[in-house]
C-alpha cells in the first residue's frame, strides 16, 4: 500500500500541469452554481445551464481521466527532468484526444454513479433515523439559508439542544463515512472504465468484485483520503474567506482531488497487472 501512494505522489508531482483542466472546470462550476443556485430555479435558461453543465462535466472528465491514465503508464522512476517534463507536455496534449475516446462512457456513467449514490444516501439516511433518530436541525434550514453572517448561524446552532446536537453528529459522522465509501467507489468505478476495454456495466461489475476482493487495501485508501480531506478542513478554517486563502484553497483541493484519481487508478493497476491488467478476473 504505501508503494501505491508513493508512486501516486511521485506521478502527480511529475505531471503537475494536469490539474489545470480540473481547476478550470471547478471555477465554471462555481461560477454556474451562483447563477443556478439563485431564485426562480424552473426557467428554461437555468435548465439549460445545468444541462450544459453535465455536458462540460463529462467531456472535462473523459479529458482529464485519459491523460492521467497516461502520465501513470508512462511513469518511470529513473527519468531525467527533462524527460519528466516532455512526457507531461506530450500527454497534456492529448486532452482533447481523451475527450473524443470516453465522451460518451463517462457522461452514462455519471448517471449509474447518480444513481448509487441516491439509493445509497437515502439508505443511509433512513438507518440514521432508525438508530439517532430526526435531526432537528432540519427544521432550522430556511433560517441557516437566509441567515446573513457566520454569527448568525452559530447563534442559531448555539440554540440547539445538547442531544439534538449530538444526533445531528452522528448523522454528519455517518453521511460523511457512506460519502467517503461512495467517493472511493466512484473513482474505482472510472479507474475501471479508463484502464478496460468493457462497456460501462460491465465496469460496474469489475468494480463490485474488485471492491470486495480487495477490501482492506480499499479501506486504507479511503482512511488516507478521509484525513487529507479533515486536514483541507481544517486549513479553510484557519486561513479564514479572504482572497487568497481563497485560491489556495482551491489549488489544494484540486491536487487532493488529483492524487485521489491516481492512487485509486494506481492501485487497480498494480492489483490487475500480474494479469495484463485484464480486470475480467473479478467478473467470474
Amino acid at each position: 500500500m504505501l508503494k501505491v501512494l508513493k508512486k501516486s505522489f511521485f506521478i502527480l508531482k511529475n505531471n503537475l500541469i494536469f490539474i489545470q483542466p480540473l481547476l478550470f472546470l471547478l471555477l465554471i462550476f462555481m461560477t454556474a452554481a451562483a447563477v443556478v443556485v439563485n431564485k426562480n430555479f424552473y426557467t428554461v435558461p437555468k435548465i439549460i445551464l445545468l444541462f450544459s453543465m453535465i455536458l462540460l462535466l463529462a467531456a472535462f472528465s473523459s479529458g482529464w481521466f485519459y491523460i492521467n491514465k497516461l502520465g501513470m503508464s508512462d511513469y518511470n522512476e529513473n527519468d531525467l527532468k527533462e524527460e519528466i517534463v516532455s512526457k507531461a507536455v506530450k500527454n497534456f496534449k492529448k486532452f482533447f484526444e481523451g475527450v473524443g475516446i470516453g465522451f460518451f462512457k463517462i457522461l452514462f456513467s455519471y448517471f449509474i454513479i447518480f444513481i448509487i449514490y441516491s439509493v445509497l444516501l437515502f439508505l443511509c439516511a433512513k438507518l440514521c433515523l432508525i438508530i439517532f433518530g430526526e435531526p432537528k436541525i432540519i427544521y432550522e434550514l430556511p433560517k441557516l439559508a437566509k441567515a446573513a453572517s457566520q454569527a448568525e448561524i452559530l447563534n442559531i446552532l448555539n440554540n440547539l439542544s445538547n442531544n439534538d446536537k449530538m444526533v445531528f453528529s452522528y448523522w454528519v459522522l455517518a453521511i460523511n463515512i457512506a460519502a467517503s465509501v461512495l467517493n472511493f467507489f466512484s473513482m474505482l468505478y472510472f479507474a475501471v472504465i479508463s484502464l478496460e476495454n468493457a462497456n460501462i456495466f460491465k465496469s460496474l461489475w469489475i468494480s463490485i468484485k474488485f471492491f470486495f476482493k480487495n477490501i482492506l487495501e480499499t479501506a486504507s485508501v479511503i482512511m488516507v483520503m478521509f484525513l487529507l480531506y479533515v486536514i483541507l478542513n481544517l486549513l479553510s478554517l484557519i486561513l479564514g474567506t479572504n482572497s487568497l486563502s481563497f485560491v489556495i484553497l482551491i489549488i489544494l483541493f484540486t491536487l487532493y482531488l488529483n492524487y485521489y484519481l491516481l492512487l485509486v487508478f494506481c492501485l487497480y493497476n498494480e492489483k490487475t497487472k500480474d494479469n495484463g491488467n485484464n480486470g475480467t478476473e473479478f467478473i467470474g
